[in-house]
């Protein structure tokens, strides 16, 4: 896993990129909040960024399939810790997804401020259903929150996958763009966006999605 944080004029970029799916396993929820408490001291922007071409496969089947109920347990309830940590973070999170989003990985987009992805040929979308899976509160309460409700019944109970500007549409993103430009989007929306003052940014977002927070803790 090649993971990079780099803090440049206010914004942190967080680089996220193992050459295949950029499954979530223990090491990445690590590697993650140790950038984000970095983010959070020295930046005023977030941006997410799986890398050229991908995004995130969801978490890490040798896990999720081994058997070890334990295991499983432990690193779904780590990875709720993280997006609920994205969903309330004090200053704006931006993600550019230039790949296949699935199960985690659409989840991470929507505990995500802003959410950039491509606009063909790219799969967003919750499969849970599909492979004989439920949401666990902190995904249902999310994907309640944001998804479009004309979108819910077919994103969570028929595992409707998205590309494009049916992903805007339904609410896994909020702008679909050519792979190229992806990056570049986002970081132009994290200028603009970490000029908003800090302090009003973070209680807004807490006040906002307050609510939500709570059902997501199950």
């Amino acid at each position: 896993m090649a993971f990079n944080l780099a803090i440049n004029n206010d914004i942190a970029v967080i680089t996220f990129d193992d050459g295949k799916v950029n499954a979530v396993g223990f090491t990445l929820i690590e590697q993650f909040n140790n950038a984000l408490d970095e983010a959070e001291k020295n930046a005023k922007a977030v941006v997410l960024h799986g890398g050229e071409g991908k995004f995130c496969g969801g978490f890490d089947l040798s896990v999720m399939k081994s058997g070890d109920k334990e295991k499983q347990h432990e690193l779904v309830s780590k990875g709720a810790d993280l997006i609920l940590r994205l969903y309330s973070f004090p200053i704006p999170v931006i993600v550019a997804a230039e790949g296949h989003s699935i199960a985690m990985g659409a989840i991470m987009l929507m505990a995500s401020d802003l959410r950039i992805g491509k606009d063909a040929d790219t799969k967003y979308g919750l499969n849970e259903t599909a492979i004989g899976m439920v949401l666990p509160p902190f995904g249902m309460e999310l994907a309640k929150a944001r998804l479009a409700n004309t979108s819910q019944t077919e994103a969570l109970l028929f595992s409707r996958i998205y590309q494009g500007n049916e992903a805007v549409k339904a609410g896994f993103l909020d702008a679909a763009v050519p792979q190229e430009k992806v990056l570049a989007t986002a970081m132009g929306y994290a200028e603009q966006l970490k000029m908003l003052p800090s302090q009003a940014f973070a209680a807004s977002k807490l006040q906002l999605r307050k609510e939500t927070l709570e059902k997501m803790k199950g």
